[in-house]
């Protein structure tokens, strides 16, 4: 396994983090969604646009993960607005080929040290009820099922809340 560097991302790595995007949505969420609802929301123009907005906009904080200095994961937070004094993990994606080499977890850590210096108390994130990978991953790295679930606005697919203690 080579060096894993996560850094905070900006918007000179919109491309980047759109490709990773792309790529592990149609790879992890393949049996979980249809193949429309994936085409639709994995157009890599559209993603470079969405990050540069949200990038732009100063909400919350991009992280990108490099291996070996090739970008590979990316995680999104913001704050938190179902949970007193809490911050939101919006989205934590690995290029597939990299699913399980510490990425994620390097990424995790990052942003929950700087989610604990805002002052924020809970961490939470909401995960396909499917999603068995990924659900395996939080509870690994100290998540916790709390109850909640939603339908999602992926294909109505069930999802289920993560929440991480931190103080």
């Amino acid at each position: 396994m080579g060096e894993i560097v996560v850094r905070k991302a900006d918007e000179n790595d919109v491309v980047a983090l759109a490709k990773i995007l792309v790529k592990s949505f149609r790879t992890a969420f393949a049996d979980i969604i249809s193949r429309e609802t994936i085409d639709r929301c994995s157009n890599e123009e559209n993603c470079r646009n969405m990050f540069a907005a949200i990038c732009a906009s100063g909400e919350g904080q991009f992280y990108i993960a490099e291996l070996d200095g090739r970008p590979c994961g990316e995680l999104y937070w913001r704050d938190g607005d179902e949970l007193e004094n809490s911050a939101h993990i919006v989205a934590l994606h690995s290029l597939p080929e990299t699913w399980g080499n510490g990425n994620g977890k390097t990424m995790v850590e990052a942003a929950l040290e700087d989610i604990r210096q805002a002052g924020k108390k809970n961490v939470y994130l909401w995960a396909f009820k499917e999603n068995r990978r990924a659900r395996r991953f939080y509870e690994k790295n100290g998540f916790e099922v709390d109850g909640a679930e939603q339908i999602s606005e992926f294909d109505g697919a069930l999802e289920v809340r993560y929440i991480y203690r931190l103080g």
